[in-house]
């Protein structure tokens, strides 16, 4: 077979990943099977509009009707045309797509002043937008994508290019490079380029690829094949250079972060050597940045053979772009054997690299980094142990495999069954997630179990998450993507949305923005148009907290969840307690909404989710929820981001701090039974062990109820922290303390606690919805808590050491949220069952939780 690899030639030219690909494509299909292959490239320069559409209509009327085959990776040499057309996708213009600078505006008509970030964009739409030209552009690109108009297209776009009508500060606002019209004009030509009749198979070069909104054609199956690097085959050896070095090779602009790195490296005390090869636009920024640290060597261009043999000896490789669609340095790196360092928001790479096995992939912050850097520098064997996992890894990456995907024909029923809506997808799943308060950065329970089990459900081939959240009044709305994935919409409080929030605050005396949105929602005209525009798309809604239920209910059309993170109306009566027995009217019309909308999401909802079974128990007892339906998704841990500090590297924070008695932490939210565990702790606890110093963080410790207590000398109220002062407290105290006696679902914080090593003290009811004993902490009735904390103190290190020891591996096993989440998705498979039985009666749904409400 005759195959035609076709390729833009970069305008200034520059060597990359693509290059990379194509070579290795070129030099393998033509040594490794009987197919003859020829690369064909034309130059596409970018800087403008006009550029980038004369290299879109150059590759358009390419003939390559002489081959058999033709394959295309890149924007705008997709364009071609041709019977057996391959799309091996490694991404489109970015810039226009998920990188696009305004992502907020994206959901306007770009014909619209609403799509426009600039006054001049939007006087210049709002003037000229009904003129012929521009109306016949907005009829071209409002129809379905064909082959057949591309002539007029490029010919109404080169018309308005050179119009004499139009003023030249109106056509630069119009055609601004980028923005809406050029986004919307680009995205047209791609869908026509991509139309499954333009394209005889879809393929990917990472899943993180296939992830990506808009980048493929609605509910078309796309393959994900993983290629090598060009780079020859670096021989075995050693990691005993003198001195050790990490070693990284990249181009050195933005998007890679070495800027990251080198100030991660430089916050280090590691005895290592940094190498940085590569050239590009901030290598002058950078090496003045890196001139103090002596340890910090910057190589330059090297050779391909030279790059081996770096790799070869070093230590490590850190790798932390952002985003990045594959990451050919992982592959070379573990082919190597050699161990990478990475972030959890590197894209691609970390499709390969997992934490503790065969590298580090942990937030990107220099904190984070420069603690792997340092623990690498003490224990440089880590690495060495990790080189056989780190092979095992990329095993499957190979010419002969790629080569192979690549060419096997298309399976006849290729094309999964997915609703036509769908875009940019691999299988076709979007999830419509409704929540009453943003979950990004996440810092309370909820936000952190909202975070990661979205980020995780997200990073599943095929499947995107849309939050749409309330945000407070006054805020800007935003859209961004917070992880790969998983996009966040803020929609502020409407102005009549506030007002009904403040009256019912000042009636009740208590924070309750969740109890105001059960209505509210109506009040806010934006967030229902954003509701109906994600629903319009949506395979699946989910009800995060019931409160929102109702909107879900009224407005998607496909099956939606219950996903709980309490029985809300349980936790709602502890909450509005002072005013229930004050029998205000309000309290009780309050109460009776939570109830009522947690009825709606029991028994209108597909499924339920629950943290424990004590949970899904109750929706039953109460509510009639179809057993069938629930499922237990309990808490987890961020694993990543809670490294283990054992009993000696503690002893050694201590020291550090200059700490010299037993530190006791406890770590609560703004919550009814935290309230009750912290004033247990400055009333009967602190006063019962004067030997001990007690330490209360998070947000409960700004509530008034707190501010008459007359705490004790031996603790401190120390409101929120950082992440970086959490992981210090959590590094250096020699107790955890989570003594509750009330409340439902599970405690988070125990799982921060047992993942941290930290010696834990808990009663047994603070220990529900976990499977940990007394062999992985203490356990203890609230009556019974300072007698079995001077016990713990007293408790023989090798003992302490061991069951913090087996807490760490139960959390690591079974409450790590990459194991966990994908339950949820389980629980979403469990609808079919549901919708084929006609659904949960509302009516069988009729016991009232609170006779009297």
């Amino acid at each position: 077979m005759k195959i035609a690899l076709v390729a833009p030639s970069s305008v200034p030219f520059t060597v990359g990943g693509a290059e990379k690909l194509w070579w290795g494509l070129l030099h393998h299909l033509n040594q490794l099977t009987d197919h003859q292959v020829e690369l064909i490239k034309l130059p596409s320069p970018e800087r403008s509009l006009g550029e980038l559409l004369s290299s879109y209509r150059r590759f358009s009327e390419l003939d390559l009707s002489h081959f058999d085959c033709v394959i295309s990776t890149k924007y705008p040499a997709w364009m071609v045309s041709h019977p057996d057309h391959r799309l091996y996708l490694q991404h489109p213009l970015r810039g226009l797509y998920d990188t696009y600078p305004w992502p907020e505006l994206v959901a306007h008509d770009p014909f619209s002043a609403a799509a426009w970030p600039t006054s001049a964009g939007r006087q210049a739409m709002g003037r000229w937008r009904r003129h012929p030209q521009l109306r016949r552009l907005q009829r071209l690109l409002a129809a379905a994508p064909e082959r057949a108009q591309l002539p007029e297209l490029f010919a109404t776009l080169e018309a308005l290019q050179q119009s004499r009508w139009l003023p030249a500060a109106s056509r630069d606002a119009l055609l601004a490079f980028p923005g809406p019209l050029t986004r919307a004009v680009i995205h047209h030509l791609d869908a026509i380029a991509m139309a499954p009749g333009a394209i005889r198979r879809y393929a990917a070069i990472s899943q993180t690829v296939t992830r990506r909104a808009h980048y493929f054609p609605r509910g078309e199956a796309v393959k994900v094949i993983h290629h090598p690097s060009d780079l020859p085959p670096v021989a075995p050896g050693s990691s005993e250079a003198t001195p050790p070095y990490l070693f990284t090779v990249s181009r050195l602009d933005g998007p890679k972060r070495i800027e990251l790195l080198v100030r991660a490296f430089m916050a280090s005390r590691a005895d290592l050597e940094l190498r940085i090869a590569g050239t590009g636009p901030e290598e002058e920024a950078l090496r003045q940045l890196a001139a103090g640290d002596p340890r910090i060597r910057f190589l330059g261009f090297l050779r391909d053979s030279q790059v081996a043999e770096q790799y070869r000896h070093a230590l490590a490789v850190p790798f932390l772009p952002y985003q990045e669609d594959y990451g050919l340095i992982t592959i070379e790196a573990m082919s190597a054997g050699k161990p990478v360092i990475t972030c959890n928001d590197a894209g691609g790479v970390t499709e390969f690299v997992r934490h503790g096995e065969n590298g580090w992939c942990v937030p990107p912050e220099p904190a984070a980094l420069a603690e792997v850097i340092e623990a690498l520098g003490r224990a440089p064997e880590s690495a060495l142990a990790m080189a056989a996992a780190a092979r095992r890894s990329v095993a499957h990456v190979n010419w002969p495999s790629t080569v192979a995907a690549l060419l096997e024909a298309p399976a006849a029923d290729a094309r999964p069954q997915c609703p036509a809506q769908v875009t940019g997808l691999g299988a076709g799943e979007h999830w419509l997630v409704l929540n009453t308060y943003s979950v990004y950065p996440p810092m309370g329970g909820g936000q952190n179990r909202m975070f990661h089990l979205y980020r995780h459900l997200a990073a599943e081939p095929g499947r995107r998450v849309t939050l749409l959240v309330l945000a407070p009044v006054g805020s800007e709305e935003c859209r961004r993507e917070i992880a790969p994935g998983l996009v966040e919409h803020r929609v502020p409080l409407s102005e009549a949305q506030q007002q009904r929030l403040e009256a019912l605050e000042k009636a009740l005396g208590v924070p309750v923005e969740d109890i105001a949105a059960i209505e509210g929602w109506r009040l806010n005209t934006r967030f229902v148009e954003r509701l109906n525009h994600y629903a319009s798309q949506a395979t699946m809604g989910v009800a995060a907290h019931p409160y929102l239920a109702g909107a879900l209910h009224e407005h998607l059309d496909v099956p939606w969840g219950y996903e709980s993170h309490n029985v809300e109306a349980l936790l709602k009566r502890d909450i509005l307690a002072q005013a229930l027995r004050q029998n205000l009217p309000e309290a009780r019309a309050a109460l009776r909404q939570v109830e009522e909308v947690e009825r709606l999401a029991c028994c209108a909802g597909a499924w339920v989710s629950a943290c424990t079974e004590a949970d899904l128990a109750s929706f039953t007892s109460h509510y009639g929820l179809d057993p069938r339906r629930g499922i237990v998704v309990p808490n987890g841990a961020d694993i990543q981001r809670l490294p283990f500090v054992d009993m000696a590297l503690r002893r050694r924070w201590q020291a550090s701090l200059g700490q010299q008695r037993p530190t006791a932490l406890f770590i609560g939210s703004w919550h009814g039974p935290n309230l009750e565990a912290a004033r247990l702790i400055m009333e009967r606890l602190a006063p019962a062990c004067p030997a001990v110093d007690f330490l209360v963080v998070g947000s409960l410790c700004l509530h008034p109820d707190l501010a008459d207590i007359d705490l004790p000398p031996n603790l401190r109220l120390m409101g929120t922290v950082t992440d970086a002062e959490l992981g210090a407290l959590l590094a250096s105290v020699d107790v955890a303390l989570n003594p509750m006696g009330s409340g439902s679902g599970s405690n988070l914080k125990m799982l921060d606690y047992t993942a941290s090593g930290v010696p834990v003290l808990t009663t047994p009811f603070g220990n529900r919805g976990f499977d940990f004993d007394e062999r992985h902490l203490w356990l203890a009735e609230l009556d019974r808590l300072a007698v079995a904390l001077e016990r713990l103190l007293a408790t023989p290190r090798p003992a302490v050491e061991a069951r913090v020891a087996r807490a760490r591996q139960l959390t690591q096993e079974a409450y790590a949220w990459h194991r966990i989440a994908p339950r949820l998705g389980e629980a979403a498979r469990i609808h079919r069952l549901h919708s084929s039985e006609g659904g949960a009666s509302m009516q069988a749904c009729s016991r009232t939780l609170f006779s009297d409400a």
